[in-house]
């Protein structure tokens, strides 16, 4: 099986909701270090779907907490990216 291109994809919902799709290859503590970002942001999951069979890939409903620190949807993309990059390269893949 080929390598994935990674892709994170920010949209804006409805006033301060936004949705996250994230498709990376499997490997690492990728949910983890994602629900971390959030969490630095002041973003509360609303709704969550994680699926990993062929790859890792991701669909959060996110709030913006009373505490946020960004509702940038190019803040929340970065943050995101850096997050599945540090795994993606710091670890082993397991399968």
């Amino acid at each position: 099986m080929g390598k994935l291109k990674q892709e994170v994809k920010v949209e804006k919902i409805n006033g301060e909701q936004f949705v996250v799709r994230v498709a990376c290859n499997k490997g690492g503590d990728k949910l983890v270090s994602i629900l971390e970002v959030f969490d630095e942001l002041g973003l509360n999951v609303v709704q969550a779907r994680v699926s990993c069979r062929h790859f890792f890939s991701l669909e959060a409903i996110i709030g913006v907490g009373q505490d946020q620190k960004t509702s940038d949807m190019k803040d929340i993309t970065d943050a995101v990216l850096k997050a599945i990059d540090e795994k993606q390269s710091g670890e082993p893949e397991m399968l």
